[in-house]
């Protein structure tokens, strides 16, 4: 093997044209697939897939319909989900019988070629929520996906089928890209619509053009795009501000397409291989709460699943080991409906799943986001992370100072995550939903005031682990546009040893120059609560959180059941928002104890 270049990203048209040229695979495990079919279905990483897939299998003779009607809803109503459903669901169809019919059942020859055919005969491949763009997400996505079942299949699909098919990739990405990639609000954009569509794009000129100069341009200016997102859209200890689900999907295509280049350049283009890599794929590991669960700030989600195959050969390429642990724990119900994922997770991962994981404290200081871990006296782990920042983050929420409380497996305590993405959510409205607000936050209300959304709107984070007590501090004085509030600040406290190890401290001060303003505190929970006086109780399915308001003296819970809201955002749960007040004075201080007791 060559030696890899020391910068592969400014890489001229002309070099790429001749690193590709000498014949190489651009996928050596699927042409090795090929040859042993037999042991590829019998994979425990296939077996997992076709079990997730089977529903899907279903009614597949009926193909999803992607009707103006629902396209419509977009601008009437700013609904997303009637027009998406369909038209993921069939693309997941597809994969489901592509994979099979790859796999031996040649039966599903027609369905795979009607379902290709009917995307091929949407209007558009891009979204109602993106009808600005020429290229988004999905249409990016959806040509890697038909270029890749090409070939997969090869040519047991009909010729007109390719032939469809590369006509439409032509005129919908193609020749769009090539002519207007500079004026692409995504091209250099520092976050995941960079690493997915560039990616996507990059993979699609290399399995279909048929003029591989062409192609070799089309990877260069991707690559001059890529090269932003790899330095931009984490921080600089790998961070993803954006948080661990869009951390998965900006690379989901990234990744892929590195391989490619490095698998066809025979080792020449390495884009995995090096520090900063190394830093952006050891982030997952450093907000993980325990097996399948993970920090939610900003749009993201406590519940997040990982593609195994990428996360398997990201690990093998950076040496991040530490990228195990976020596939630990049950397979998740549903596959992605990507094939090009799907396929590698098939041929990139050996279909283990790491049982156990033992987390220990991480700090994130440009994340701003730190972890302490404790156990209780009887073995329960207690997982507490915190975070500082500022309010413009990609998908942001303002929620500086927001915290969780993760007790073996249940947050107690939690962030809510996203939001029900509609037109609104993504508008002049946004910060208008409790999930965007910090109203939905765990962190307080300053003279009936909360956190505004913009960069200068910022808290600092500090750790001290250096004795039996573990302790995070996040300085949110400048999360508010308060006037006459001089400080703000918030420390929690995990003891971690002896009889009370497991037990937390919250510790709140706010200092006002003059005038005193009310100060309302919050927490924020999925769980059952019970409030009583200066107590609540929060219960969860195997542990309870029991909450004591310790300063000011005669301060009460009071339980708030954010019903209308959690029900417009469709969420399973009602999120409940307990409070109390501060008495008004120049100096204030909250002081609440957490302990945790089995139910």
């Amino acid at each position: 093997m060559a030696d890899k270049l020391a910068d592969p990203y400014s890489l001229t048209p002309e070099q790429i044209h001749t690193l590709l040229a000498g014949g190489a695979s651009f996928f050596p495990e699927l042409e090795a697939a090929r040859k042993d079919p037999a042991a590829l279905r019998s994979s425990a990483a296939t077996q997992e897939v076709l079990t997730q897939t089977e529903d899907l299998m279903k009614g597949i003779e009926q193909i999803p319909q992607t009707t103006y009607s629902k396209s419509s809803l977009f601008a009437l109503t700013g609904d997303r989900e009637q027009y998406e459903t369909p038209y993921f669901l069939k693309r997941h169809r597809l994969m489901a019988a592509a994979l099979r019919m790859f796999l031996g059942q040649t039966e599903l020859k027609p369905i795979v070629q009607d379902y290709i055919w009917s995307i091929c005969e949407e209007t558009t491949w891009v979204l109602p929520a993106h009808s600005r763009r020429a290229i988004d997400l999905f249409s990016a996505e959806t040509a890697y996906n038909l270029a890749e079942t090409l070939v997969l299949l090869g040519d047991a699909l009909d010729a007109d089928i390719h032939a469809r098919v590369r006509r439409e990739v032509e005129e919908r990405i193609f020749q769009p890209y090539l002519t207007w990639y500079q004026e692409m609000g995504w091209y250099k954009a520092h976050m995941n619509w960079n690493g997915v569509c560039n990616s996507a794009v990059a993979a699609t000129f290399l399995w279909l053009d048929p003029v591989p100069t062409r192609a070799a341009r089309a990877v260069a200016i991707a690559l001059d795009g890529l090269h932003t997102f790899v330095d931009t859209a984490f921080e600089a200890d790998g961070t993803s501000s954006e948080g661990v689900g869009y951390w998965n999907y900006g690379l989901l295509n990234f990744i892929p397409l590195a391989e490619m280049l490095r698998a066809g350049s025979n080792g020449v283009i390495d884009l995995l291989t090096s520090e900063r890599m190394r830093l952006i794929a050891g982030y997952p590991a450093k907000v993980q709460l325990s097996p399948g669960h993970f920090t939610c700030f900003a749009d993201s989600h406590e519940e997040s699943a990982f593609n195994p195959g990428n996360i398997a050969r990201l690990a093998e390429r950076t040496g991040e080991r530490s990228l195990y642990n976020v596939i630990a724990g049950p397979a998740p119900a549903e596959s992605d409906w990507r094939l090009t994922s799907t396929l590698r997770n098939i041929l990139w991962w050996d279909g283990r799943r790491p049982k156990d994981i033992e987390l220990g404290d991480a700090f994130l200081p440009s994340g701003a986001v730190a972890r302490m871990v404790a156990k209780t006296p009887f073995g329960t782990p207690v997982v507490i992370v915190i975070k500082g920042g500022h309010n413009a983050v990609p998908h942001n929420n303002n929620d500086i100072g927001s915290f969780m409380v993760h007790i073996a497996g249940e947050s107690l305590l939690t962030d809510p995550g996203a939001g029900l993405y509609t037109r609104q959510y993504f508008g002049p409205e946004r910060y208008q939903n409790i999930f965007c607000n910090s109203y939905g936050h765990s962190v307080p209300r300053i003279g009936g005031e909360l956190q505004p959304e913009g960069r200068q709107y910022e808290g600092t984070i500090t750790v001290d682990t250096s004795d039996g007590e573990k302790r995070a501090t996040v300085d949110f004085t400048r999360a508010y546009a308060v006037k006459n509030l001089q400080s703000a600040r918030r420390q929690i406290t995990l003891i971690a040893q002896g009889k009370d190890a497991g037990s937390i401290v919250l510790q709140d001060e706010f200092r006002f120059s003059d005038s005193p303003l009310p100060v309302e505190e919050a927490f924020v929970t999925w769980s059952e609560v019970e409030v009583n006086g200066p107590t609540a109780i929060i219960r969860g399915r195997h542990h309870t959180l029991r909450m004591t308001i310790e300063a000011p003296q005669g301060a009460a819970f009071a339980a708030e059941y954010l019903e209308k809201e959690s029900r417009e955002n469709k969420k399973p749960a009602i999120l409940k928002r307990l409070t109390f007040l501060l008495p008004e004075a120049v100096t204030q201080q909250a002081r609440v104890r957490m302990q945790v007791t089995q139910r």
